[in-house]
This record gives structure tokens, sequence and C-alpha cells, in this order.
């Protein structure tokens, strides 16, 4: 199953961070490659910090590292830099489907008509698309999207607190979206610690709150079903 993380063209709604948590949750019940399509390198330092190439920009095959744990059946296609040849990604994408169970695609942010051009290879690959949005008007105009032929599962993300009226609001308004569009969603509540993930501090996950950990659970369930 292939799942791309999709934020439209709005950064900061805690994507990256989400995608990193739901791949080391889903490493503990099914083999996961995590991979790093942000020119920023984001969910590659998250899980091993400062890394050498060859990335996935230049060498998708040779890109792909483990992460150390003793519950973790997770590698992380590493890479730094915009992707120039997002055709051989997906070529190598469509490989690596063969060889794990759950294979997530870390999307930057598209900001421009170029970025949808360069990154249209990864989502036409795609089993599904996980829309990451936060409560607020600027997000949800740019992630609540449809995808032809792909299934939608949305996550209404707080990276940062938020007040539980605004929360309920916008839930209502993610609901009635998904529910015209036929796809799941998931509320994933605000988690002072996973802001201290790092290759160091992995284990940071088994101290978050109970509301946090079955969020993430449901959608690790949602991202493993089939169609």
């Amino acid at each position: 199953m292939i799942t791309l993380v999709f934020s439209g063209s709005k950064g900061g709604t805690g994507k990256t961070t989400l995608a990193v948590s739901l791949a080391i949750v889903s490493s503990s019940v099914a083999s996961t490659l995590l991979i790093d399509a942000s020119a920023e390198g984001g969910a590659t330092a998250y899980l091993l910090g400062d890394v050498p190439p060859p990335y996935l920009r230049e060498d998708p095959p040779s890109s792909v590292r483990r992460v150390e744990g003793d519950t973790l059946n997770l590698f992380v296609a590493v890479n730094r830099g915009p992707l120039a040849n997002s055709y051989l990604v997906a070529e190598n994408v469509r490989k690596w489907s063969q060889e794990f169970m759950l294979v997530i695609i870390d999307l930057p942010a598209l900001t421009d008509s170029d970025a949808v051009d360069r990154y249209l290879p990864l989502i036409l690959e795609s089993h599904s698309i996980l829309i990451v949005t936060e409560p607020n008007p600027a997000s949800m105009e740019s992630a609540l999207y449809t995808f032809s032929g792909k299934r939608l599962v949305v996550a209404l993300n707080c990276p940062r607190p938020y007040p539980k009226s605004v929360v309920e609001h916008y839930s209502k308004v993610v609901a009635s979206f998904c529910k015209r569009v036929n796809a799941d969603y998931v509320t994933v509540p605000y988690e002072p610690a996973v802001s201290r993930l790092s290759p160091s501090t992995l284990r940071v996950l088994d101290y978050t709150g109970s509301e946090y950990d079955a969020a993430i659970a449901k959608l690790v369930n949602l991202l493993l079903r089939s169609k």
C-alpha cells in the first residue's frame, strides 16, 4: 500500500512530524518505508539526523537506510534537495511497494504549478492520499481536494494548541467534506511530546497521551486497510 502525505500549498501543518509518527507506529506491525520527498529533508533529520548521500533525488535505490530500534521494522529513503527526476523515483516506489507492507511518501507543500508538475508522478503512483490540514481557514482551503481514483484519508492535525471550540468547528467542516467525497477522517490532538522527536529520542512516542495514541493508531489502521 502506497500512501502519499499531502498538505496542499500550506506548510507548517505538522505534516512531516505526523508522517514520522505514523511510520514509527506502523513499523511495529508492518514493514514500513518512509520516503522523504521533501527538499528540506525533514523526515530524514527526524529519524536519522544529518546523513551523507546518496540521496533519493540522485540515487533512489541507494538512499534507503534502516532506522535502528528493537521494535522497528522501519526504513527511510533519505533526501536533501528537490527531486530532479520524479519519474525515476516513481519507478522505484513501485518496486518498493512489493517489498514493504506500507510505503509512506512525505511530499513537500506544493506552492506553485512547477512543484505540482514535479511531484505528479508520485501522486499518480499512490493508492491513497493522506491529507493533513490544520483547523484554520487557510489550511482548509489549501488542502481539501479530491484526487481522481485515489482513496482519501483526512487528518485534522493540531501541531499547536487550538481552542476546543475551533477544533470542533473545523471537525464538522472536515466531516462534511469527507461525507461528500466518501473519505475517512481522524482528528489528531495537540501533543507536545512529538515536538521533541529526534534520532536519539524516538521513544518519546512511548510517552504520548492516550488521545494522540488512539488517533495515530486509527490512522495506521486506515492506511493499512485495502481499498
